[in-house]
C-alpha cells in the first residue's frame, strides 16, 4: 500500500463502472429537496487471503438544483464487522445537506461487504487482531472510492477537476489511502477519526496491530501530494489521541500534507463527532475549505429574534389555514432538548427537530421532504425568528 497504484489499471479492473438506475419500488422515498438519487456501481475487491468479491453497490447522490457542474464530494463510511448486513444504504444525510448548501454534489457509496452485499463476502476483513492485515482491506476500500469518483465524473452535473474526499473511521483511513492513489481531479481530502481495528469495549482507544497502521500511514504520506485535514477528538474510544497524533506525525514526516486537528471531548465517545456533532465540525470545515475556493457557507446559524411574535403565540403562526401547522407547532413547544427548531412554508408543510445537534438543518429537512419545496425557519430555541 505504500507504493502508488496505477490509476488506469485500477479503473480497468473495476468492471462495468455503473449504470444510472431508478430507485426500486421497495426503497424509501428519496428526498427531492436535495435531489437524492441512487447510482448502481459494479465493483470487485480482493481480501487479504486473495478471495475476490464482486457485486453491485449503491451510490447515493445528492446535489443542488440546477445543471451544474458542481464540485463533487465523495463521503466514505466506517465499519462494523458484526453488523455489516444491518447497515442499510449509507446516506450521511446531515453531512450531505451541509455540502449541498455549499454548492457540492455528494456521492456516498455503500461499499462491498456491507448492507445488501454483505452475504457476498467481506473484502475489508483484516484477520486476527495481533496480526491484523490492513493493506488489502484499505486497497479494497480505496479502489471503490476511486471507482466512485470515476463514475461520477461521467455525469454532466459533476465538475471533473473539483473533487473532495471525506471519510469517517475506517472510511477515514480509506480516504487517506485513496488520497495516495493520485486520482485525477481530487484537490483535497478530509479524514474524520480515521483508523482500523478499534474496539471501544475490549481495547478502549487502542487499535489492533498499531505498528502495522503506523507503517501504512507513513507509506501513504510518502506518496500522497494532496492537502488533508485530519479531525480527531480527545475522547475517541476507538483511536485515542496518542495514536492519532503518532499517525499524523508519521504521515507528515514521510512527506504528507496533513493538518492534524485534535478537538475537545465530544459526548461519551468522540469517535461519533462526524455523525452527531455537525454544529462543531461544520464551521471548522467552512474555514478550511475556503482555502480551496469553496467559500459558500454550509454551517447554519440561527437568525436573531425577529419580534414577530412571542414563542408561545400560536395564533400568530402564518399559514394557519393548513390544518396541521398549529398541532405541529404545539409539539415543538413541548419538545425537551438542548436545542429545538420549527420550520414551515406557504404550502402548509412544516417540520421540527430537537436535541443537541444540527436542529436547524433537521427542522428544515423534515419540512421540505414532504414536498421538496423550500421551507423557512419560524422559531429556534426560545425565540421566533420569522421575517417573511
Amino acid at each position: 500500500m505504500a507504493q502508488r497504484f496505477s490509476w488506469r489499471a485500477m479503473v480497468v479492473c473495476m468492471v462495468c463502472l455503473g449504470l444510472l438506475v431508478q430507485a426500486r419500488a421497495d426503497e424509501p422515498a428519496l428526498h427531492r429537496d436535495i435531489n437524492e438519487h441512487i447510482i448502481t456501481l459494479h465493483v470487485e475487491a480482493k481480501d487479504f487471503k486473495g478471495v475476490v468479491t464482486a457485486g453491485d453497490i449503491p451510490v447515493t447522490t445528492f446535489r443542488p438544483d440546477g445543471n451544474g457542474p458542481f464540485p463533487l464530494v465523495v463521503i466514505s463510511h466506517g465499519r462494523s464487522a458484526s453488523k455489516r448486513a444491518e447497515m442499510g444504504r449509507v446516506r450521511f444525510e446531515a453531512a450531505a445537506r451541509y455540502f449541498v448548501r455549499k454548492g457540492f454534489a455528494v456521492a456516498v457509496p455503500t461499499r462491498l461487504g456491507y448492507s445488501g452485499t454483505a452475504a457476498l463476502g467481506d473484502p475489508e476483513n483484516d484477520g486476527a487482531c495481533r496480526a491484523a492485515r490492513y493493506d488489502a482491506a484499505l486497497q479494497a476500500a480505496s479502489q471503490q472510492i476511486a471507482a466512485t469518483v470515476a463514475r461520477l465524473q461521467q455525469e454532466p452535473w459533476a465538475a471533473k477537476n473539483r473533487v473532495l474526499l471525506v471519510g469517517q473511521s475506517v472510511g477515514g483511513i480509506s480516504t487517506v489511502a485513496a488520497a495516495a492513489l493520485g486520482i485525477p481531479g481530487v484537490v483535497a481530502a478530509i479524514n474524520f477519526a480515521g483508523g482500523h481495528g478499534g474496539n471501544p469495549d475490549q481495547r478502549p482507544g487502542v487499535p489492533c496491530n498499531d505498528s502495522a497502521l503506523l507503517k501504512l500511514y507513513a507509506g501513504f504520506g510518502k506518496v500522497s501530494t494532496l492537502p488533508m485535514l485530519w479531525v480527531y477528538t480527545q475522547n475517541d474510544k476507538y483511536f485515542d489521541a496518542a495514536h492519532s497524533k503518532a499517525w499524523a506525525d508519521a504521515y507528515n514526516a514521510a512527506g504528507g500534507r496533513a493538518e492534524y486537528r485534535l478537538m475537545g471531548a465530544f459526548g461519551e465517545n468522540g469517535h461519533l463527532l462526524f455523525s452527531a456533532g455537525n454544529d462543531i465540525w461544520q464551521p471548522v470545515l467552512d474555514a478550511w475549505l475556503a482555502r480551496f475556493g469553496f467559500t459558500t457557507p454550509g454551517a447554519l446559524k440561527a437568525p436573531p429574534e425577529s419580534g414577530y411574535a412571542a414563542i408561545g403565540e400560536v395564533a400568530k403562526l402564518p399559514y394557519l389555514d393548513a390544518p396541521s401547522i398549529a398541532a405541529g407547532y404545539l409539539k415543538f413547544l413541548d419538545a425537551r432538548g438542548e436545542h429545538r427548531a420549527f420550520a414551515l412554508n406557504a404550502s402548509g408543510n412544516w417540520g421540527w427537530a430537537f436535541g443537541a445537534d444540527d436542529v436547524l438543518s433537521r427542522a428544515l429537512a423534515n419540512c421540505q421532504k414532504a414536498s421538496g419545496k423550500p421551507c423557512m425557519l419560524y422559531a429556534a430555541d426560545g425565540a421566533v425568528v420569522w421575517r417573511h
